[in-house]
């Protein structure tokens, strides 16, 4: 196509519920669905930044067309458009208008036909056209100078079909598509077209005769006889599904106006406004306009008061400053520290907390005043003089060490661990807003800091990758002037001050204010120090099991090639398919996208149908234990303690449980062998013992004291094995009759309840057929039956008020509970079953989390050597001295046991060894 001016035309139903379909369930920070506001948004967007279009047109659907007249079943089997999505095309609007795109809707057509004679009138006036759409039926539009924008597997995934890949993909022109659709119908449309004739047989008519009318002339010639005679009885059900397919390109009195469609007639600040409103924080970045391009050493891209920028980037009204003196120092903590509190922040070269350089320090001492502290910018570009680390030490120290001044950050536990490892300790954190914004925002969507200015005080801030840039071409912030670092980070300081306060209204606002203060804030300087003493690792262990595992995995792979009859590459799904299901004729159980399935749960339906496929899933097993843990871990080993350290992540689990990661600690499997002995790895050092602490069916405990069922309760104040009374109680025997089998057979109910598992989940953990599975379910109601009110009464408050809580009154939200229709049932179930998980799951993360608050006050209290080094979920992982084993584990038993008071009383098992398997 020549370089002509572009229109963008915007199928703007098709793209909305492409969105709908595509993305979960999402909600504005005032509750309303907006997943195809925001998908619909995206898609916008991106098509605007890919294709620069110089004019852009949104078209919408009226209502009944004349389609709908001439055909009554014209559409009929189509189900009713969701509540949820009919709610947000008001929404869409507002989007569509607030970036001035004029929007085109004409009474008995479909938009459709809008956009057939728009890239019509558009083709005339030398324009080319592109139509964004989620709709294959605009296809027939393509031309020399129309092509088509259509999704491929995501929202945001687009192909842009042109002449050539209508053809590639149909094997038929655009204009053989009428036809096409003429002969096999549409079932989405509820077109009939020929009974009879399906997708194959009517391309190859098509390719043969062109057109139906060519078909028809040609009709004896057609052959086998059977699709001759459907045609002769089709005939006037495809001429008539023809004019229902064809989209009309002469829609009267709509006329395509250049100049009123141009593109870039709009107000970026009213756009960026609604989509803070909107919750859309992660889209502002991408809005067009001249404001992108921030001048160097932007901090912020728009003030918060509404003014201009003024120099150095800084928002009107604010003061940033370089500190590079020493009086200069010295001056600022006078300030600070009369001030009695300030937020802290801090510049690195990388997100590596224990392996960073500390770059420059940020404080905010009221809203609009910022200082830099520069202290590691690299001495050959920096136009300016920064202060050496020691006199940084020497001044700054006591008052970032002084617990009587509070201070504030964002993301906290980083900003510490960095200071502290450059000799400036920190003591009197205040207040984390990325913490308190993850409370009120658990699925942490826009919890990041620029995030949260834009939504809760309407400030842009300049994105990182400005200064930084990205891919081959990214530098490190030490490189940069000073100036620029510092008007960066003199806004990072200044929006963290301004958000505490909006952030303590909102905790107040949902009850979880004693939760923040309480039980999150004082956990980061624990996991911080968790995370800065790390494990010791046996590195020749871990390379001696590599040996072993290249060995084994080199055996498994000859002996699968020797079974395949020829080498292939393991790890491409796509030989192996051909291996499996081509060469050895194997069934085929799953197909995707792109043809047969060869994930776990296809080999293991596989197991018994050839050898080869228990030696692929014992290769696939090795090669990823020794590709994530025996390979790795030695890579990780600090050179500057000799250990390895994970990271801790509060906000990382909607249910408050901790996330381990780089490496990921809590995810190493305990059920095999090789788990196990990836585990033997983790040792205690010379003179001491690793310790495990771990609850003993906290999560079925918790069910009892929230159900108050009586026959739980009872179980666990007799310390019965509540799984064999499961078992007795359901099944009518003695307790003391229960079998293994039964009491495994109660285990998995107990579990699987707790997850929301009904009939068919428990068929398919056991042997028992569906029906067998719904009988022992409604047996184990029966007799525990208030835990059935408990399940029903959570998922009832869950649709109710949208979230469910722990004991503490940790929030977790549900939108999915809001959307409608049959495309979300599952959508829903599935949100069902969260929503009887959390309160559950999320108690358990909040004992455990009170457990290491009061451990590590009483470890420090009577001055043990012992210290935690590993949480992992519902196990506490310490290392003690040989002397303080017997008074660490009395008291590690009894913080545990003594956490929260329940109903029930918490059980702590414990387990002790040289290494992490002797544990176990």
């Amino acid at each position: 196509m020549s370089e002509k001016k572009r229109l963008l035309l915007l199928d703007g139903h098709a793209m909305a519920y492409r969105a709908y379909h595509a993305i979960p369930p999402l909600t504005t920070p005032d509750g309303e669905p907006s997943n195809a506001v925001f998908g619909f948004a995206n898609m916008l967007l991106k098509a605007i930044a890919d294709l620069q279009p110089d004019c852009i047109i949104a078209t919408f659907d009226s209502g009944r067309t004349f389609r709908h007249e001439s055909y009554d079943g014209y559409k009929a089997t189509r189900a009713e458009t969701p509540d949820d999505l009919r709610t947000q095309f008001e929404r869409i609007g507002e989007v569509v208008q607030a970036l001035h795109i004029p929007i085109v809707v004409k009474e008995g057509y479909e938009a459709d036909d809008l956009l057939g004679t728009l890239s019509a009138q558009a083709s005339a006036e030398g324009l080319d056209t592109i139509i964004a759409t989620g709709d294959t039926d605009t296809f027939q539009l393509v031309s020399d100078h129309v092509r088509v924008l259509y999704p491929q597997r995501t929202v945001a995934e687009t192909k842009l079909y042109d002449r050539e890949a209508v053809l590639e993909r149909y094997g038929l022109t655009p204009e053989q598509l009428i036809d096409y659709k003429a002969l096999v119908g549409d079932t989405s449309d509820n077109i009939p077209g020929v009974s009879g004739v399906g997708d194959k047989t009517a391309t190859r008519l098509l390719q043969e005769y062109g057109t139906l009318e060519e078909i028809y002339a040609h009709l004896e010639d057609v052959k086998p006889p059977r699709f001759r005679t459907a045609l002769e009885q089709g005939r006037a059900s495809a001429e008539m599904s023809k004019q229902l397919v064809t989209i009309v390109r002469d829609v009267p009195d709509v006329q395509l106006d250049v100049a009123t469609s141009a593109w870039g007639q709009y107000d970026r600040a009213e756009v960026r406004d609604l989509f803070r409103r909107l919750g859309f924080t992660s889209l502002v970045s991408r809005i067009p306009g001249d404001e992108v391009a921030a001048p160097a050493g932007a901090g912020l891209q728009l003030s918060l008061f509404g003014g201009q920028e003024q120099g150095g980037g800084q928002p009107a009204g604010a003061e940033y400053a370089v500190v590079d003196t020493v009086p200069a120092l010295e001056a600022l903590v006078s300030r600070l520290r009369a001030a009695g509190q300030f937020a802290l922040d801090t510049e690195t070269t990388s997100t590596d907390a224990m392996g960073t350089r500390l770059v420059g320090i940020g404080v905010a001492e009221g809203p609009g005043t910022a200082s830099y502290i520069p202290v590691g910018h690299d001495e050959r570009l920096r136009p300016g003089a920064q202060l050496p680390l020691a006199e940084v030490q020497r001044i700054l120290s006591p008052l970032l060490a002084d617990a009587g001044v509070a201070k504030v950050c964002h993301n906290a536990k980083f900003d510490m661990t960095v200071l502290a490892r450059h000799g400036l300790p920190v003591q009197g954190l205040a207040f984390d807003t990325m913490l308190a914004a993850w409370l009120l925002e658990p699925s942490g969507r826009g919890i990041g800091l620029k995030a949260q200015a834009l939504q809760r005080l309407g400030v842009e801030m300049q994105p990182l990758e400005d200064l930084i840039g990205k891919g081959r071409n990214q530098i490190t912030l030490d490189m940069l002037p000073v100036r620029r670092v510092a008007d960066y980070c003199g806004a990072d300081a200044d929006m963290t001050l301004r958000l505490a306060d909006l952030l303590e209204q909102g905790l107040r606002e949902t009850a979880q204010e004693g939760l923040f203060h309480d039980v999150e804030m004082p956990l980061v300087p624990i996991l911080m120090d968790i995370e800065m003493r790390g494990m010791v690792v046996d590195v020749a262990y871990l390379e001696a099991m590599s040996r072993e595992l290249t060995a084994r995995l080199t055996e498994l792979s000859e002996q699968i090639y020797t079974h395949a009859g020829r080498p292939f590459n393991l790890n491409s799904p796509k030989q192996l398919a051909e291996v499996l299901f081509d060469d050895l004729g194997l069934p085929s159980i799953r197909r995707t996208r792109t043809g047969h399935s060869t994930d776990a749960a296809v080999l293991e339906a596989l197991q018994d149908k050839h050898p080869i496929v228990n030696l692929i899933l014992e290769h696939r097993s090795l090669e990823k234990i020794k590709g994530t843990y025996v390979d790795t871990l030695p890579t990780l080993v600090n050179p500057t303690t000799g250990r390895v350290h994970t990271w801790l992540s509060q906000t990382s689990a909607s249910t408050g449980r901790l996330a381990s990661s780089d490496p990921n600690l809590q995810n190493i499997p305990v059920r095999t062998e090789l788990g196990r002995q990836v585990r033997r790895a983790f040792v205690a050092p010379e003179g001491h013992v690793l310790l495990g602490a771990d609850y003993s069916q906290v999560e079925l405990r918790l069910l009892a004291h929230l159900s108050q069922d009586p026959e739980l309760l009872g179980a666990f104040a007799r310390d019965e094995d509540v799984h064999a009374s499961t078992a007795a109680a359901i099944l009518g025997v003695p307790l003391e009759t229960v079998t293994p089998d039964q009491r495994a057979l109660a285990k998995t109910i107990n579990f699987g309840l707790m997850y929301g598992m009904g009939d068919y989940g428990l068929s398919s953990r056991t042997d028992l057929s569906v029906d067998e599975a719904r009988e022992f379910i409604d047996a184990y109601f029966g007799r525990f039956q208030r835990v059935k009110e408990y399940l029903d009464g959570t998922v009832a408050f869950a649709r109710r008020e949208g979230y469910v809580q722990t004991v503490l009154g940790r929030r977790r939200y549900f939108p999915e509970l809001r959307a409608t229709g049959p495309a979300n049932r599952g959508l829903i179930r599935a949100a069902e079953r969260q929503a009887i998980n959390m309160p559950i799951q999320g108690s358990a993360a909040d004992i455990i989390k009170l457990a290491m608050i009061a451990l590590h006050r009483l470890l420090r209290e009577e001055r043990l050597r012992s210290r935690m080094v590993l949480q992992v979920h519902d196990e506490l992982v310490l290392e003690v001295p040989q002397d303080e084993v017997p008074r660490a584990s009395e008291l590690v038993v009894s913080t545990m046991e003594n956490a929260y008071q329940l109903s029930v009383p918490l059980k702590v098992d414990v387990a002790m060894g040289k290494n992490w398997m002797e544990m176990k």
